[in-house]
């Protein structure tokens, strides 16, 4: 039997769902797997180079069709996979009118209105998640509140919905090399200086002005050494510098759009904090389980997914409020002792879920539906 697996997340900088891709084809690439075959659909080359898997473990079928990757899932990726026995969409999407069996796996719905979208293109895609997850022979969901969300939001039957939570990959982990963390400060802050640290999305499920805003007010009254260092593509157009310089915090933020992932761990590691503001649309947020495998202590928010595995080893606030993500921040900045009781506890929560038990599980659901 043959699996397929629409892996055009790949193909660009990627953040939270091309690294459970890259993830899951890593650890699937070490597994022995019950299908015969596991072919890789794209519209563009990958190299070796931008992915932590072998890419000859797998077969890789790429069709460049200049189109806009819906109209290439909808038509390319239907016509190219036609003689498999499953399609795997990790993306929230399936070809409309897909005639095989497919799985997909939905990171939580509605997540699209916190993007800088236009409306319309905002209702295109809330339909196509809607379609997808009640056309889907399963559905994947990476945490019991995505689930439920699932339910609410799109009506679909909890009985084809598995959770399956996420992971960190294994290279992140605390580094005690210390030379490696001040090479880490010096390439991306320029200086060897305390940083809080934030990775993900400038998306508007992660409150960034509330961040700025809080940040500046502990800067100017409690006068810091602290840079704010944000990692992540600007989803909102928010143009940081100019939003810094209005706070009056320019030389005290830096914001990075993509960092590679070899040099994450360091970055993770070399951070005094993990600040993860986000609302109740955030799935399952990886970078908060890659800060709490770093040994770094984390501050973000009492919703949802995030309180599934966060609680009890991070500094939870009850919302992304300016004055919430100020008290957080400044529990952690002048405590010491509770920075190193959170990181002990995080490191050992973090170990807790592995990527290969989520490959497994994975692995598990395709192979039942498609012989279902």
């Amino acid at each position: 039997m043959k699996l397929g697996v629409n892996i055009i997340r790949l193909t660009r900088l990627f953040t939270g769902v091309g690294r459970y891709i890259e993830c899951i084809l890593k650890e699937w690439s070490q597994m022995k797997i019950p299908f015969e075959e596991i072919i890789l659909y794209t519209h563009s080359p990958i190299k070796q180079e931008q992915v932590v898997f072998p890419l000859d473990r797998f077969k890789i079928v790429i069709d460049g069709s200049k189109v806009p990757d819906p109209l290439w899932e909808w038509n390319t990726l239907r016509r190219k996979s036609s003689d498999i026995d499953i399609l795997f969409c990790p993306s929230y999407t399936m070809p409309i009118g897909y005639p095989g069996r497919c799985v997909v796996a939905n990171h939580g719905p509605a997540e699209n209105t916190f993007f800088s979208y236009q409306w319309w293109r905002s209702q295109a895609y809330e339909r196509l998640y809607k379609y997808s997850a009640h056309k889907a022979d399963g559905v994947l969901a990476n945490s019991h509140s995505v689930k439920r969300r699932l339910v609410d939001v799109y009506g679909i039957s909890q009985d084809k919905i598995n959770v399956i939570h996420l992971a960190a990959s294994d290279s992140f982990h605390p580094i005690s090399d210390k030379k490696q963390l001040i090479s880490a400060k010096r390439k991306y802050l320029n200086e060897d200086t305390p940083y809080i640290l934030f990775v993900g999305k400038l998306a508007r499920r992660h409150y960034i002005p509330n961040l700025l805003e809080a940040f500046a007010k502990i800067y100017k009254t409690k006068s810091i050494p602290h840079k704010l260092l944000l990692v992540g593509p600007d989803y909102l157009n928010l143009n940081i510098p100019k939003r810094a310089k209005k706070l009056g915090i320019e030389d005290a933020v830096i914001h990075i759009p993509y960092v590679t992932h070899t040099d994450l761990p360091p970055l993770y590691n070399a951070a005094e904090l993990f600040i993860f503001p986000a609302s109740e649309a955030e799935g399952f947020g990886i970078p908060v389980v890659e800060a709490m495998a770093c040994g770094t202590p984390v501050v973000t928010v009492d919703k949802g997914s995030l309180s599934e595995f966060a609680r009890d080893v991070t500094c939870l606030v009850k919302d992304s409020s300016v004055e919430h993500l100020k008290s957080g921040m400044e529990r952690l900045i002048f405590n010491p002792a509770l920075r190193k009781e959170l990181a002990e506890k995080g490191i050992e929560r973090a170990r807790s879920i592995t990527w290969r038990k989520t490959a497994e599980k994975t692995m598990d659901v395709l192979w039942q539906t498609a012989n279902g």
